[in-house]
């Protein structure tokens, strides 16, 4: 029965390449449609050479009697597209800046993206009912000029605002930066410190396509460029279980193709190591407990005068009452204010509350590392604002460096209260860092 069983497989590998043959030859001549079957003539090659180099066939008999591939569970296919046949499974749901170009050669058909009037969004329909997920593909920059392919995953829109996680190839600059959108907002000013440059088989040359993977599970995002065994990034990130996955170009910037997208389901990420990069992140440096009130339209003045802050007080919105609730820092200790605010829509106030206890009056500085604009109150006292700066560091409260900003404050026995008022809706921001320092 073996010897049977091995027979049969022989017979359909030699029946695979003559069809490859056949379809090679057909792709030679008929244009665009001879490409896309040239082109999975080829995938059927790759297939025949891995039953050969395997050993054993992943052939297996049906019930039928014919000759099936044996499904791998952790990497089944999710979704494929070269292209070749419109953009029917894609959505844009922002802007018109996508085109399908010939890319030449063998290539036949890619996906332009370029941003002409409004951000571009190309998301794959169907996606937000993904888990974990690997997607494969081409990516190429025809200009040298400012642009990169942005990555979206777990996008979600409920309707009042709009968040994804992302991170960026720069095609321009051969690096690769965190990006994570907080209603439509860019995150890269409040994570500077999760970027790597791309060099070797990662590194990027303008008018020439590069392999690229993106594998998703759960909150963590690992990026491979060139080389697909190990990745050139790995981003942890406070993001949604569920949303959908897709592509933008920069806005503005450049245009970006991308070409042979391919998605599998897996249950795991392949690399198991250190994250790339890996700061020595310290969450413990900073104030990490907090309750946010918002967002709201306009400042709640009878909540900046306050103190004690009554947490279970309410402040109207509308025909809505907002209520205090409780918000932890992230793993590094930053506390997402664009989680909260409203970027596009015009609630763009929130209230950060935390309690600090001293043993004694005290001077001490509150030290902070911020891309917002903060006004901050302590036990009901205006004590000043706090200018945002170009990028909030996870380091700055030990690393002068880093140039943190200090604000002189007076502690009473016990319990006080700190009130820190932020204000959104302006490009680039979304975070800061707090801890509390004796005074010089």
């Amino acid at each position: 029965m073996a010897f049977l069983e091995e027979l049969k497989n022989r017979r359909v590998v030699r029946a695979l390449t003559v069809y490859v043959a056949a379809a090679w030859v057909v792709g030679r001549h008929e244009g665009v449609t001879g490409r896309l079957k040239a082109r999975r003539a080829a995938t059927i090659a790759g297939f025949i050479s891995a039953c050969i180099a395997g050993g054993a066939s992943p052939l297996a008999a049906s019930p039928a009697g014919l000759l099936t591939r044996q499904a791998d569970p952790a990497q089944q296919l999710l979704f494929e597209d070269d292209f070749e046949t419109g953009l029917a499974q894609w959505s844009f749901p922002f802007g018109q800046g996508q085109e399908l170009v010939d890319a030449g050669g063998r290539r036949g058909t890619a996906l332009e993206l370029r941003v002409i009037d409004e951000p571009v969004y190309a998301l794959i329909e169907g996606s937000d009912q993904w888990d974990g997920v690997r997607i494969e593909g081409d990516v190429m920059f025809p200009e040298d000029v400012h642009n990169y392919l942005g990555f979206i995953y777990r996008y979600v829109d409920d309707g009042r605002r709009i968040d994804f996680g992302s991170l960026y190839i720069k095609g321009n600059g051969g690096y690769i930066q965190a990006n994570i959108h907080q209603d439509t907002n860019v995150g890269r000013t409040w994570h500077p410190e999760v970027r790597t440059n791309l060099e070797g088989a990662g590194s990027i040359q303008i008018g020439q396509w590069k392999r690229f993977a993106l594998e998703v599970v759960d909150e963590l995002a690992h990026l491979y460029v060139g080389d697909l065994d190990t990745p050139a990034m790995t981003l942890r990130s406070n993001v949604a279980t569920r949303g959908g996955f897709g592509f933008k170009p920069r806005n503005p910037g450049g245009a970006v193709r991308i070409d042979n997208i391919r998605v599998s389901a897996i249950r795991s990420l392949t690399y198991r190591g250190a994250p790339i990069p890996d700061p020595a992140y310290r969450r413990a440096d900073w104030v990490t407990e907090w309750s946010v009130l918002g967002p709201l339209s306009a400042h709640a003045e009878e909540v900046e005068g306050s103190a004690p802050i009554d947490l279970e007080g309410t402040v109207a919105e509308g025909t809505d009452q907002i209520r205090w609730r409780a918000l932890d820092s992230d793993h590094r200790g930053a506390v997402s204010t664009g989680a909260v605010t409203e970027f596009r829509g015009g609630r763009r106030v929130a209230y950060f509350h935390t309690a600090v206890t001293s043993e004694g009056r005290n001077e001490v500085d509150l030290v902070l590392s911020t891309v917002d604009d903060l006004a901050i109150w302590v036990n009901g006292t205006f004590t000043g604002f706090v200018d945002r700066q170009p990028a909030a560091w996870w380091d700055a409260s030990r690393n002068e460096a880093r140039a943190p900003r200090r604000l002189r404050a007076v502690l009473q026995e016990g319990r006080n209260d700190v009130l820190i008022r932020v204000v959104g809706g302006v490009y680039a921001s979304g975070g800061f860092y707090l801890t509390v320092a004796a005074a010089p």
